[in-house]
């Protein structure tokens, strides 16, 4: 998910914020609302691109993501933003995105919503209906690993998985193997991973995704 935080001006005795949801490709952070004591307002909300890659390790680089549109909810009006969409944000950096807001000429107590878009044609869904473990002849289905994901194509995400099901006291996975579409581009702990304590059976996956939409399984195949 996308890290934001806010930088208000104003208070107000008609118009209570009672929570800022900022959203971005399916996820959604709230912050605490504000008091607004003008009919236009000014709100400042930095965004960092991380989305769907908070853990990543830096040797990993993670896809540029783009603003094409900034809206806020009704009945909230946005007179202008800069920088003006779209904007461009590379991996890991910041943007400070200054905007000015009309509120209602009416009482109001509630949320505000503010959608950052991007285009749906940079985006791809992965429907993963299930997660398969192999090592050597043992298989098995992890419980409830059934996911849904909005991602940017080729995006990086992170899996974790618990290996205690398919592998036994001091067994030696030296190698990992994905089902296509998908690609793994890192675990942690690195390999060969060794079976030898209670932690051990814990592994994060790094995988890039496809550059289109998917459904079906996920199938990690680890080698000897």
């Amino acid at each position: 998910m996308s890290f934001f935080s806010s930088i208000f001006k104003g208070k107000s005795s008609k118009v209570t914020l009672t929570a800022i949801n900022l959203k971005f490709m399916g996820s959604v952070h709230s912050i605490d609302g504000m008091a607004v004591g003008t009919r236009d307002f000014d709100l400042a909300i930095p965004f960092q691109n991380k989305v769907g890659s908070e853990m990543l390790p830096d040797s990993i680089t993670g896809p540029k993501m783009t603003i094409n549109s900034i809206r806020v909810s009704e009945p909230f009006q946005l007179l202008s933003v800069s920088p003006k969409p779209p904007v461009d944000v590379g991996y890991q950096e910041r943007k400070s995105f200054s905007m000015r807001i009309r509120a209602p000429d009416m009482n109001y107590e509630g949320p505000m919503t503010i959608d950052f878009g991007n285009e749906p044609k940079d985006n791809v869904t992965i429907s993963i209906e299930k997660v398969i473990m192999a090592y050597g002849s043992r298989r098995t289905e992890l419980e409830e690993s059934a996911t849904s994901m909005v991602l940017q194509k080729s995006q990086v995400f992170k899996r974790e998985v618990q290996l205690y099901k398919v592998l036994s006291l001091n067994d030696t996975v030296n190698s990992i193997r994905l089902n296509e579409p998908f690609e793994l581009v890192s675990t942690d702990p690195k390999l060969p991973i060794k079976a030898d304590r209670k932690d051990s059976y814990i592994i994060d996956l790094y995988i890039k995704a496809p550059d289109y939409n998917y459904a079906g399984q996920l199938e990690i195949s680890m080698g000897r």
